[in-house]
């Protein structure tokens, strides 16, 4: 008699394609005075506080999804670019691992700094006077990292969020964000705009499969 035993295979992650979106009306465009380096930067700036796209999709969102059990791998470092570009910091929002080095590029032929705090702690003050100017750093520690440009630039901010997982991603310009490797189970999905503030929403994620999902803002306020 021969007898067959059933195996099963490896448990397949499932995945998250989801959009965050403006519920209501578009709000018109703003624009920040400029009072530093007319010559270059113009008079005013476009706002890029809240990007919204034709469609509604918000872009600049961190998406993150919480309660993951940890798996005992960690994202390696990299190496991400911040460039002081047009005056703007390109790109404004980021997801890196802790350990990545930050390569900060000036290709403005203007004085720019990048002053990154950590809550209210400084955690690197950088200047870059020359056009094509290239100088690092290493993001070590987890948090959110609030980037400035103090020399009168007060429309330029950038965020870097420091995450020792995968499960974090920043939206498209339509609005739209992917998270993949994600377990089977049901998670909290957090959502953060440094204009439109936090949503959260709860997900049920089925191994092997997308699952879709949609958070959404109201306009802003101011």
């Amino acid at each position: 008699m021969c007898l067959w035993t059933a195996l099963a295979g490896p448990v397949q992650a499932g995945e998250i394609r989801g959009w965050v979106r403006l519920a209501g009306p578009r709000p018109p465009e703003e624009f920040q005075q400029v009072f530093k380096h007319r010559e270059f930067c113009g008079e005013r700036m476009p706002s890029e506080r809240v990007r919204i796209g034709s469609d509604g999709g918000i872009a600049d969102v961190l998406v993150t999804l919480e309660d993951v059990p940890l798996s005992g791998r960690s994202p390696a470092p990299k190496t991400a670019v911040l460039d002081n570009r047009a005056c703007r910091f390109v790109p404004r929002v980021q997801v890196v691992p802790p350990g990545s080095r930050l390569d900060v590029r000036n290709s403005d032929p203007i004085l720019h700094t990048v002053h990154a705090y950590l809550g209210s702690e400084t955690i690197f003050h950088l200047a870059l006077p020359v056009s094509r100017q290239r100088v690092w750093a290493v993001l070590d520690r987890p948090g959110l990292t609030r980037v400035e440009c103090d020399v009168g630039h007060t429309w330029m901010r950038a965020y870097i969020l420091v995450r020792d997982d995968a499960f974090a991603a920043v939206t498209g310009p339509d609005g739209a964000f992917h998270l993949s490797g994600v377990p089977a189970g049901t998670f909290r999905l957090h959502a953060w705009h440094e204009t439109l503030g936090t949503q959260e929403v709860s997900v049920t994620i089925a191994a092997g499969g997308p699952t879709s999902t949609t958070l959404s803002y109201g306009a802003p306020s101011n």
